[in-house]
């Protein structure tokens, strides 16, 4: 009786963030339908709006991060409307954003859990605090109010909001657990539409709602439900770094068949930036696997070396890639990078190298070409100067850190993949949904998953009202 019940509690966050994240699709398919309605769109708007929120503070609280994560998976963001406040701060943002403030709500708690030191997550929001101040001073001199306006918006909601939350072990938890999912579920997805060369079910919704598809690369590249491959690549890279980190450290079975499925869901992008990033955090996780103390399974790191091995060789004869480095469109992009790079130098010694505001890039980049410059980096030097770049470097640097101290090596491997994959376009400065996926990595990275949060939610599920001292870890949990 005792094991059905604690299944069925253990269960109940699943089936609660799938159906909210249901209940935000189908509101996202409706919402655009009644602003562009004449007859009295007011009302329906007003009660879908209410029934959001009302949705959102009757979730328990610590999974509402990971229905956000859920949301963003599997909603085409060109489907979600983009405009007003909206384009400022995403629907999928809102949602971390009324976890944050449930969060902060005071509430009556019997004790504080004891934490030990933490000089690298302290660092952490150290790096984000002056981030944000330097970008408000940035803000000051910027060339376009509201765009600057907007990025710090949706910036300080998704990425430094969530830090401002002290211990979210539960929400790491979920967050993890749904990025496996994900990953592997749409990874599989993606693999089989590369087959197929055709998006059955997201493909199917883009052309019933009239908008039009975006394959125009020389070779089919799948971008599953996110509308984009570039958007799926990232996706799928942290998911295949996550899952491998997981793998070496807690020799997971199903991390590994995660790692496995979002793997091929990468190939099928045919995203040469994503799998670079992916090849770096993979052997960052592998390399910080063998330097930590603790017993090793060495077959393991065989395996894994066996299977990097082959992989290289199967996708050097993968005909799409080879079709891809061959074509014209492969030059014209790397020429539009090299091209990049120079206007982003001028762009940020115009400015003196301490930013022309927030998100303007593209304003001040197209002062000397109308390149896109399709790296995230680059961006912030332009926007916030090369301070604030080195103050977003250094907040993800300390995160990689605390995760490494803490034995977290699957989630120090996703932030650097996430770091390197930016790298490739521009994610963080024009991409505002974007912001949402640092968001939950940093919760992740900052926070202890596994075993110990599963026995925590589990018991937090169990005796919600119990006061519990543990015996090893000494504190008090209510």
């Amino acid at each position: 009786m005792i094991d059905s019940t604690l299944r069925r509690l253990r269960s109940m966050p699943v089936i609660l963030v799938a159906l909210a994240a249901a209940f935000v699709f189908v509101a996202s398919l409706i919402l655009p339908r009644f602003v562009t309605t004449v007859d009295l769109p007011v009302v329906p708007l007003a009660l879908l709006a209410f029934a959001a929120i009302v949705t959102l503070f009757l979730l328990p609280v610590h999974i509402l991060p990971a229905v956000a994560l859920v949301a963003f998976a599997l909603i085409p963001p060109r489907i979600l409307p983009q405009d007003g406040p909206i384009g400022a701060l995403p629907l999928t943002t809102m949602i971390l954003v009324v976890w944050a403030l449930r969060r902060l709500l005071p509430v009556k708690t019997v004790a504080s859990r004891v934490t030990p030191p933490a000089p690298f997550r302290s660092a952490t929001r150290l790096f984000a605090l002056l981030f944000l101040v330097w970008s408000l001073i940035a803000l000051a001199r910027t060339t376009d109010l509201q765009a600057s306006l907007g990025w710090m918006i949706s910036f300080s909601a998704a990425v430094l909001l969530p830090l401002c939350i002290g211990t979210s072990t539960r929400e790491a938890y979920w967050i993890r657990r749904a990025w496996l999912v994900l990953g592997a579920g749409l990874g599989a997805y993606a693999t089989v539409e590369g087959v197929l060369r055709f998006n059955p079910i997201w493909g199917t919704l883009i052309s019933v709602l009239g908008l039009t598809d975006q394959q125009h690369w020389s070779v089919y590249r799948s971008d599953a439900s996110f509308g984009h491959p570039l958007f799926a690549a990232l996706f799928f890279a942290v998911a295949c770094a996550l899952a491998i980190g997981i793998w070496l450290q807690e020799n997971s079975k199903p991390a590994l068949a995660a790692a496995v499925l979002s793997g091929l869901g990468l190939v099928s992008t045919v995203s040469r930036g994503a799998l670079l990033a992916t090849a770096i955090a993979v052997g960052f996780a592998y390399a910080v696997s063998l330097l930590l103390r603790g017993d090793k399974r060495w077959g393991k790191f065989a395996l894994l070396a066996v299977l990097t091995v082959v992989a290289v060789l199967a996708l050097f004869q993968f005909d799409a890639f080879t079709a891809r480095n061959n074509s014209v469109e492969a030059d014209l992009s790397s020429q539009a990078r090299d091209l990049g790079v120079w206007v982003s130098l001028q762009a940020a010694n115009l400015t003196g190298w301490i930013g022309s505001g927030p998100g303007t890039s593209g304003i001040t980049g197209r002062l000397f070409n109308e390149v896109t410059i399709e790296n995230s980096l680059l961006q912030l030097l332009i926007s916030v100067g090369l301070p604030g770049l080195a103050l977003f470097l250094l907040m993800i640097g300390s995160a990689v850190a605390h995760a490494v101290s803490r034995r977290m090596v699957g989630a120090a491997a996703a932030l650097v993949a996430y770091t390197v994959c930016i790298a490739g376009f521009n994610a963080i400065d024009a991409l505002r949904p974007m912001h949402l996926l640092l968001g939950c990595l940093l919760i992740l990275a900052l926070n202890p998953t596994g075993a110990d949060a599963d026995a925590d939610a589990d018991a937090d599920a169990v005796e919600p009202a119990r006061a519990t001292v543990h015996p090893k870890r000494g504190y008090t949990r209510i």
